[in-house]
């Protein structure tokens, strides 16, 4: 488990970058730890599948933040994930019932904890990033205002967005990309 100086530091820091108010540290949600099997377990319990990737999740309803216990909180690539969950807790403490009410709240939400995230990974002179996807999705149709659950899909232009830059960066490597800038 990390120390209190490192988590209240990582409070500090998600509240810097993000905007939102500071809150002490008795005040922020339960922290458990647990292997990455029981936190897929727990967060996605009818769709496992759907969270096989999730490193940690803020648990609004129960006020706990989940962590894969495999982490090294020392490490800042490994701690940035903790400093997007409190973002989400801040988050939440600011917005109240507003708080992820719609999937287009919670895509900015999502897209805020992992600009925040990232911009703890470069002040901490780290090269990890995470979360770039999200610039390219969108919110599927159909989707009411507190739904149950939040369907993203690719924004239409997105997968053209992305070929374009694999294709740039292919001719780039080759050499080939100066000659169509001129």
């Amino acid at each position: 488990m990390a120390d209190t100086a490192l988590l209240s530091y990582l409070i500090s820091v998600a509240a810097a970058l993000s905007g939102y108010p500071e809150l002490p540290l008795a005040e922020m949600p339960m922290l458990r730890q647990m292997s990455a099997t029981s936190l897929v377990d727990e967060a996605c319990p009818d769709n496992p599948a759907e969270c096989r990737t999730l490193v940690a999740l803020y648990d609004r309803a129960r006020n706990q933040i989940l962590i894969r216990a495999e982490l090294d909180l020392e490490n800042p690539a490994d701690n940035s994930f903790l400093v997007h969950e409190f973002v989400h807790v801040l988050e939440a403490r600011h917005k109240g019932e507003l708080y992820q009410h719609d999937c287009a709240n919670t895509l900015l939400s999502e897209r805020q904890a992992y600009r925040v995230q990232n911009a703890y990974l470069k002040q901490e002179g780290r090269s990890e990033r995470f979360g770039s996807m999200l610039s390219n999705m969108v919110c599927a149709p159909g989707q009411t205002a507190g739904g149950p659950t939040v369907r993203l899909e690719m924004s239409p232009g997105g997968l053209d967005d992305e070929r374009a830059f694999e294709k740039f960066m292919q001719e780039f490597s080759e050499g080939r990309a100066a000659a169509h800038g001129r």
